[in-house]
């Protein structure tokens, strides 16, 4: 998140008659009382000021003042909207893709200067919108071209340029970043270093002891070795010092495998592929490594702790904010090294020249043509199909819940075009009925931000009734269906001062938005008592007395005799207290194209297809029916760095 320092686009313009939009503002005989108004609307992060200056026939500029909105992905809304309404004198202008809320927070802001001015705001909007005609054809060559601008595809532009080839990024939204500059930014990472700080717990003990007794003949046999190699690292551990966490490669692919075999509503089994999974679990702190060290600016945060649904304490984050702070660097990184980046260019066919992927064709918004030639490879890196419900639907194997209108945390852009168009070049496709719904999201929104809360060990989850339902460091898909069977599917995720994250009132969460702004909509509720809190949100006081209470018994007992929690953290004692409604929302879909470990592309008979790798969430066959928390980011680093360099070695 970021504070844009008055965007200052005074673009005094003289519309010359029929120019571009047919009229100005005196062919309509619209008028406005001349002067400079100002007004604000609800954006992302908080409140947009506009500023508007008329004339008497004309809206000559508009400025977008200092802001909380998205680094990154507001920014086209807040450039190109102000700059449509004046070019084209109308308010029938688009919303940016993908930045929708922002684009209207600026188009409600300016409706209300325009209504101080005493403008007619609905002959504005009936106004026709700019015109905008094809440009001429546009054909370009790299060695490798990479469609989508998101965390894999930048890491893929990144390590393509490092190995020497010259690279084409296309990305069909206004703005680079995908779903990662929209996550949180946790990253799932093995690390000796920096997990020696972190103490065990007696419950984590009773956790390893139970994988001791589990006979490695009665999981999948491509499993079976890590779970051996597992079971001697336990042993091993549980002779020494067990005060400090114990973690291995072996314990995270096991945990991740553990929580991706699932069972589908045709009674068919879906488990990760191991040389997958294996891969990501074993490089992922490299990759880490890797994106940091080519930012001065960007450093790996010694603090480790658990997502939600993460099942182990390994997550990391960096020093810049959330999902931005992979997508500047990588960024920054991949533009140094030559790659191109083409915005609003959206790619509709893979080019098949003599069965190899030797390009693509895309397009721009206006109808001008592109023609991209690869002279080495494509790489797909366009995200999966979250924001597209219906394809989500006829896929689900598992949920059977899915609506047409339910919410998700994913960019407007995640609608399944890289599935499609790999599937139309004979891509086989892997795990497509499986998609996971993210428990604690936004009510409204869907959106993965506009709550206070703490590390996934320190949260309590209460439903409307006041009561905990469930262990909230279990499973997301787990978590979700708990959430769905309680009244109206919501629950709230309780804390206090110290274990929602030390929120401040005049402050901003982790999400960059504003707390008194999140207070005022009542995306989060604080009191100084749990009693009084009960009442803000509508449970029964003496309801959730008790069972906090009883919560902080289990905290110094060490064990949760109602649910069995893995890891306990920190009592809920110390006022003022939080609480943040939450809902499930389609978060990430597992399934998609089908790659091998060097993230080539395979057919449906399980051969690579000449020219065409992938990486990140359209790919399909490592996460299975439900991906661990803070692993899809793993995934894209490692899986986009391989791609980016398979792609460069092609012959």
């Amino acid at each position: 998140m970021r504070k844009i320092t008055a965007v200052a686009l005074s673009l005094l313009l003289v519309l010359s008659g029929l120019a571009m939009t047919g009229c100005s503002g005196k062919d309509k005989g619209i008028s406005f009382k001349a002067g400079t108004y100002q007004a604000e609307s609800q954006g992302i992060g908080g409140m947009v000021p506009v500023t508007v200056e008329f004339s008497d026939t004309e809206i000559l500029s508009i400025t977008v003042g200092e802001n909380h909105e998205t680094k990154g992905i507001s920014d086209p809304a807040l450039t190109r909207i102000p700059a449509d309404i004046v070019k084209g004198q109308t308010l029938n202008v688009d919303t940016v893709s993908g930045a929708s809320v922002s684009s209207n927070a600026v188009i409600s802001a300016v409706i209300a200067c325009i209504e101080q001015a005493g403008g007619d705001v609905e002959a504005l909007k009936a106004r026709p919108a700019v015109v905008q005609t094809a440009g001429e054809d546009i054909e370009k060559s790299a060695d490798v071209i990479i469609i989508g601008a998101g965390g894999a595809g930048l890491a893929a532009a990144l390590s393509a340029g490092t190995n020497g080839s010259s690279v084409i990024v296309i990305e069909k939204g206004a703005s680079i970043g995908g779903n990662t500059i929209r996550s949180g930014g946790g990253y799932n990472a093995v690390d000796p270093v920096r997990q020696a700080a972190i103490d065990m717990e007696p419950s984590q003990i009773t956790e390893l002891k139970s994988i001791l007794d589990v006979d490695p003949a009665s999981i999948d046999a491509d499993f079976s070795g890590t779970l051996e190699e597992l079971q001697g690292q336990i042993r091993e551990y549980l002779k020494g010092d067990t005060s400090v966490l114990f973690d291995s490669v072996a314990l995270h692919t096991y945990q991740s495998y553990k929580s991706g075999k699932r069972t589908g509503l045709d009674g068919s089994e879906i488990h990760g592929t191991y040389e997958l999974l294996n891969t990501v679990t074993s490089q992922s702190l490299a990759a880490l490594e890797w994106v940091a060290s080519y930012d001065d600016e960007t450093d790996i945060r010694d603090d480790v702790s658990t997502v939600l649904g993460g099942l182990w304490p390994r997550m990391h984050s960096l020093t810049t904010s959330v999902g931005h702070g992979f997508i500047s660097p990588l960024e920054k990184s991949a533009t140094k090294f030559g790659a191109e980046i083409m915005l609003e260019t959206k790619a509709v066919e893979l080019i098949m020249r003599d069965g190899k992927v030797s390009g693509v064709l895309a397009v721009k918004p206006d109808g001008t043509k592109v023609t991209l030639t690869a002279n080495k490879g494509v790489v797909m890196a366009t995200g999966g199909y979250g924001a597209n419900p219906e394809l989500a639907m006829e896929y689900d194997n598992y949920w059977a819940c899915l609506t047409p209108d339910m919410p998700t945390t994913n960019t407007a852009l995640a609608t399944g075009d890289g599935i499609i168009m790999g599937r139309e070049a004979g891509a086989d496709l892997v795990g497509m009925g499986y998609i996971q719904l993210m428990p604690s999201s936004h009510p409204v929104s869907g959106s993965l931000g506009g709550g206070v809360w703490g590390s996934a060990d320190d949260q309590v989850f209460v439903n409307k009734e006041g009561k905990r339902f469930v262990s909230e460091y279990e499973s997301r898909d787990v978590l979700s269906k708990a959430a769905l069977e309680q009244t109206d599917g919501m629950f709230w995720i309780i804390g206090d001062q110290i274990s929602s994250g030390d929120p401040q009132l005049g402050g901003q969460n982790y999400w960059g938005n504003s707390i008194d702004e999140l207070l005022k909509d009542k995306s989060i509720y604080r009191a100084e008592t749990l009693e009084d809190l009960a009442v803000q949100f509508g449970a029964d006081p003496e309801t959730l007395v008790a069972e906090i209470e009883k919560y902080n018994s289990f905290c110094e007992n060490g064990v949760d005799e109602d649910f069995g929690k893995v890891r306990l953290g920190k009592k809920i004692e110390d006022g003022p207290f939080w609480a943040t409604p939450r809902k499930p929302s389609i978060h990430h879909t597992m399934g998609g194209l089908r790659i091998d470990s060097d993230a080539r592309v395979l057919d449906t008979d399980g051969n690579p297809i000449p020219g065409f790798y992938a990486a990140g969430e359209v790919t399909g066959g490592i996460h299975a029916g439900n991906r661990v928390g803070g692993n899809a980011i793993p995934d894209i680093m490692v899986f986009g760095r391989i791609a980016g360099a398979s792609a460069a070695a092609e012959l």
